[in-house]
């Protein structure tokens, strides 16, 4: 693993703007509107009796937009790490193209990639086990 600072250049994607936008107009909905009404049930859960690996998600980002982060933890932990790491991702993102700073970038060898990617799929997995012994 290579960590570079790396200057903007002219017209490059801000992707930490873009997905901590999303995340920020989502936190946003999640405050000031029924989304737990609107939202439709697991069809997963409805078929099979057990909750999918993103049961929760809504609950989570709701419980995030009120403030009470325990709560979104324990109803999806991924989500509520995602949240709140788009959220930071955002802001340094935001600070950066702001005041014209490098940006960290972080190099992966192929062999680190596949091992980062493994560790998603297990913490994945990981999850959905917590999701069906707690919900």
């Amino acid at each position: 693993m290579h960590v570079i600072f790396k200057k903007r250049k002219k017209g490059e994607i801000e992707y930490g703007i873009i997905y901590g936008g999303v995340s920020l107009v989502a936190l946003f909905i999640a405050r000031t509107m029924p989304v737990l009404s609107l939202a439709p049930s697991c069809a997963f859960k409805i078929l099979t009796g057990i909750p999918c690996p993103t049961c929760g998600a809504t609950h989570s980002v709701v419980h995030l937009a009120q403030g009470e982060i325990s709560a979104a933890f324990i109803m999806n932990p991924l989500t509520a790490v995602y949240f709140i790491a788009a959220v930071l991702v955002f802001l340094y993102s935001l600070v950066t193209l702001s005041f014209d700073f490098p940006k960290i970038n972080i190099k992966l060898s192929s062999k680190e990639g596949t091992t980062l990617r493994i560790g998603v799929i297990i913490l994945i997995f990981v999850q959905w086990v917590y999701l069906i012994i707690a919900l």
